[in-house]
């Protein structure tokens, strides 16, 4: 399945990473820029309260020396008002109370005061004095404050914000006491309000931090942009090494291993893979073996069971066609199909228990045994054979050795096995030896021949299910490859172990070891059976 970019995780943790930065980025410059707004307002609402304070203040006792609030005006604030309108933050306009109403500053040359304007002459007045692009809202704000001042009342308000996230337009409008005595009369009324707020703009102060902090929030999201495109390459990288090497794997290419320097967890992922991969194709390899093995066997078990039912069918059609008329001859044909039968009762029977060692369904019934009893009942059911190759078997075990606790029909099917195997190895006139010796806790048995030895090669393989280490001579030597295996199957099924070497004196020798017993005699005849786990040897 091909995965789209958007699908993939490297975008999506990139776009991921990227959105949660700039969502974290906006909300701390919108805190910022809040915050600065907050304390901003706060620090001029307490610096215009403090102007319009103390500006009152010298006004009243200007007023009581000069007893004119005019001349209190030009004694106090600048001689000339651009100076204050144009290089001052802050506008101080102040009215007397008389009637009318009267601007005493600042002065406004002839024709400033605009024509035609509706309303009291108070609202004229401020209209000529502030900014005659102002909303209606915000003079009737300040109408209303210098009302209340000409009653003695200070207000310290804001006019309505044009926008959302906009400053707030603070004012004061103070009354001017005379002698700035608070329970004087008021003698006029003084207004202070930035210039921003006369302009309806932003504070210098508020729009060069705002620039800056956006400017700092967009550098801030491009590097948030360009560390998320890193750090989710630095995760997804490994990622796709790890997923094209497992799509290698899957098409059949075991040898493809995981090339990455990544030491955290997919490090780890990394490693775990090539070492799955290590397994793997170590066990398709052993498949393979045992798959040519298997195929190996099918061909011989088609060839040993081709043989004796060939033979046995052209004996057949011989005594029925009426070809052999003697006693002799009947006797002769009888033991050959005999011989060609047994043949494929063994042959069936050691796939019956190769079956069984595989499905793990090997459970010795375990039974007192004297070995040299047991090999002498099986060289006496296998002398016919022996007989027949002209080799001659040696039982020397001693009588004496321990009673071991074994599966007699499991023991006698090795013997049978390890003799049938020695007998096809063994010239005419040779021998097989059956010996036996107690080691500590084992008895350790062996059966020689004194045939030609086993190929070196060999030797750590000769108990390989299917194999056969002679295949040159197969038909004359060679079995079905499962004698051994199913002998090594037993040995361990009790406990012991078994190998292969060859004789000093020449021949192939088989050895394998038994665990002797603790228990007395009583306490083995009571255990007539007891399975034990098997499990097939590597």
């Amino acid at each position: 399945m091909r995965v789209r970019w958007w699908q993939s995780i490297r975008w999506r943790m990139a776009i991921g990473s990227i959105l949660i930065s700039l969502v974290a980025t906006t909300l701390l410059a919108i805190t910022v820029i809040v915050a600065i707004g907050y304390y901003y307002g706060d620090d001029l609402r307490q610096r215009l309260t403090a102007v319009a304070t103390d500006t009152s203040e010298r006004l009243g006792v200007s007023y009581a020396l000069n007893g004119s609030l005019l001349g209190a005006v030009n004694n106090v604030l600048p001689n000339t008002p651009q100076q204050n309108s144009q290089n001052q933050d802050v506008l101080l306009i102040v009215f007397n109370v008389g009637r009318p109403i009267e601007l005493l500053y600042p002065r406004l040359k002839s024709g400033q005061i605009p024509k035609g304007q509706t309303g009291t002459r108070l609202a004229t007045l401020l209209i000529a004095a502030i900014d005659p692009s102002l909303r209606a809202s915000d003079y009737t704000k300040l109408f209303q404050a210098v009302v209340k001042a000409r009653r003695g009342e200070t207000t310290v308000d804001t006019l309505d914000k044009t926008g959302p996230g906009s400053s707030p337009r603070l004012y004061v409008v103070q009354p001017i006491f005379e002698n700035g005595d608070s329970h004087a009369r008021v003698v006029g009324v003084l207004l202070v309000l930035p210039r921003y707020t006369a302009q309806d703009t932003t504070p210098a102060f508020i729009a060069t931090v705002t620039w800056f902090i956006v400017i700092a929030a967009v550098i801030i999201a491009v590097i948030a942009t360009l560390a998320a495109l890193l750090f989710s390459r630095t995760i997804t990288r490994p990622l796709a090494l790890l997923t094209g090497t497992a799509r290698v794997l899957a098409s059949g290419d075991y040898s493809a291993r995981v090339q990455t320097k990544a030491r955290d967890e997919l490090g780890e992922l990394a490693s775990t893979i090539n070492e799955m991969a290590n397994r793997l194709e170590q066990d398709v390899e052993e498949l393979r073996r045992q798959e040519n093995l298997r195929r190996e066997l099918i061909m011989n078990i088609t060839h040993d069971l081709a043989t004796p039912l060939t033979a046995i069918a052209g004996l057949g059609e011989s005594l029925v066609d009426g070809v052999y008329q003697s006693h002799e001859d009947f006797e002769k044909t009888g033991r050959v199909i005999m011989r060609e039968t047994l043949r494929l009762r063994r042959l069936v029977k050691d796939l019956h228990v190769m079956a069984k060692v595989e499905a793990g369904a090997m459970h010795p019934q375990f039974k007192p045994v004297r070995l040299a009893a047991l090999v002498d009942e099986t060289l006496a059911v296998l002398a016919p054979e022996f007989e027949r190759a002209n080799v001659e078997p040696r039982n020397e075990i001693a009588f004496n050795l321990p009673v071991l606790l074994a599966d007699p029909d499991m023991l006698q099917r090795v013997f049978s096995n390890l003799c049938d195997n020695a007998l096809r190895h063994t010239p005419s006139g040779g021998s097989v030896i059956i010996d036996a010796h107690q080691q500590g806790q084992f008895v350790e048995v062996s059966v020689t021949d004194t045939g030609s030895g086993i190929p070196t090669g060999a030797l750590p393989r000769v108990f390989d299910r299917f194999y056969r280490a002679d295949n040159s001579r197969q038909e004359k030597t060679g079995g079905s490859g499962l004698g051994l295996a199913i002998v090594r199957a037993i040995i361990e099924a009790h406990g012991g172990a078994v190998w292969a070497e060859n004789a000093p004196e020449g021949g192939a020798r088989i050895l394998f070891t038994l665990p002797v017993p603790n228990l007395q005699r009583d306490q083995l005849a009571s255990m007539n059976t007891m399975p034990i786990p098997y499990s097939h040897p590597e």
